[in-house]
């Protein structure tokens, strides 16, 4: 057997361009004439993946937080792909939908990984943060689509319930500045919360029931309440009273709000993240997909208690300068080459789920998708 770097030329044999990307050769431009660059990411990853899992234990973590890892968990059918994975839920029947951008934005999997069904093509381009919920004995789910600049509420077979573009707030938003929402959470009120992420950093209120607009929240500034791409936004019970808890990703924080938007604290910050991209509540503890290659776990004092999948196994890594520079094998980020996409590491997670059982689903953000599930073990 050849060593890891060995067994992945001896598969790909390929060079690289400058830029670090894999050099490949130039494909038919119709897609039945040959596999597109993504499906090949898929395939040469996956393929890679086996040769080097038999040198790797896939086994992270330790003390109670020991899981084994799966990258390949999610069994995509032929003619069908990921585009960047964002979003993922459960329902109470255990199958996960996956948002990911790509003509089948939603994808449906049973609880083994084993694909189902999928729908969603109108929001190929700009699939994102999802949130499942129970309303009146029935699950619906919330989809922030970042690209048509709304939050559509549709059934668990994607039929529209309602859809809200941009708040009608000429304060806020003007043809320079745009509106392109993140993640929504759903609060005990029947209000829904939803985090204009990658816009102009305010977090929106609306009736959940008709998607009526009601008030807003946050926004850019310099004042601990003000907001710098609040990416994530959750509903954190943990401790008895419900609290929005809004993932302030541009200023490295996570931080508490009141249901009607006062600022209670800041309850983790760039200390112990690198750039979080949401939370997830389970069983007392919190859940943090970080973006900056790992997943941290933390008790219901949010005390750090765990830290998994670390591509740069605790180094520093806190800037966009660090990928490639610091970091070669990280050289283009986030879609790294296949050979370098090593088991037990993450490159770029995003959101995650974990099931009644303690097992973590995590989405990253790469241009062939990726959803890694962690078996607790």
């Amino acid at each position: 057997m050849q060593g890891r770097a060995g067994a992945v030329v001896a598969l790909a044999r390929f060079g690289t361009y400058p830029g670090g990307l894999p050099l490949m050769p130039r494909l038919p431009e119709h897609r039945n004439a040959g596999p597109s660059r993504r499906e090949f990411l898929q395939t040469t990853a996956a393929a890679a993946s086996v040769l080097i899992h038999r040198e790797v234990p896939m086994f992270l973590g330790s003390g109670d937080y020991v899981y084994r890892m799966d990258h390949h968990w999610a069994r995509v059918p032929a003619g069908k792909h990921f585009g960047y994975t964002h979003g993922v839920v459960e329902d109470r029947k255990g199958r996960f939908f996956i948002a990911n951008q790509s003509r089948d934005a939603i994808m449906i999997f049973d609880h083994d990984g084993n694909y189902l069904s999928s729908w969603g093509q109108a929001y190929a381009k700009g699939a994102h943060g999802l949130l499942l919920a129970e309303e009146n004995g029935e699950e619906v789910l919330y989809l922030a689509n970042t690209n048509l600049a709304q939050v559509v509420k549709t059934t668990l077979d994607g039929d529209v319930v309602w859809q809200a573009g941009r708040p009608y707030r000429a304060d806020i938003y003007t043809q320079d500045k745009g509106y392109s929402p993140t993640e929504t959470a759903l609060g005990p009120n029947g209000l829904l919360y939803v985090a204009d992420g990658y816009g102009q950093s305010w977090v929106h209120v609306y009736d959940a029931n008709d998607g009526k607009y009601l008030d807003s929240f946050g926004g850019r500034g310099t004042e601990p309440a003000n907001l710098k791409e609040p990416h994530g936004i959750k509903i954190d019970a943990r401790n008895g009273t419900p609290v929005l808890q809004v993932t302030d990703r541009g200023n490295v924080r996570i931080v508490n709000f009141s249901l009607d938007g006062k600022l209670l604290e800041e309850v983790i910050t760039r200390a112990d993240v690198r750039y979080p991209c949401t939370t997830f509540h389970r069983d007392g503890l919190l859940y943090i997909p970080d973006l900056f290659s790992r997943v941290s776990i933390f008790d219901r004092n949010n005390r750090k208690v765990a830290d998994l999948g670390d591509y740069v196994d605790g180094k520093s890594l806190t800037s966009w300068d660090d990928f490639g520079a610091r970091y070669p094998d990280l050289k283009g980020y986030p879609n790294i080459p296949p050979e370098k996409r090593y088991p037990n590491k993450f490159i770029s997670p995003h959101a995650l789920w974990v099931d009644r059982a303690g097992s973590i689903y995590v989405v990253e953000w790469i241009e062939d998708g990726r959803v890694t599930k962690l078996t607790r073990q």
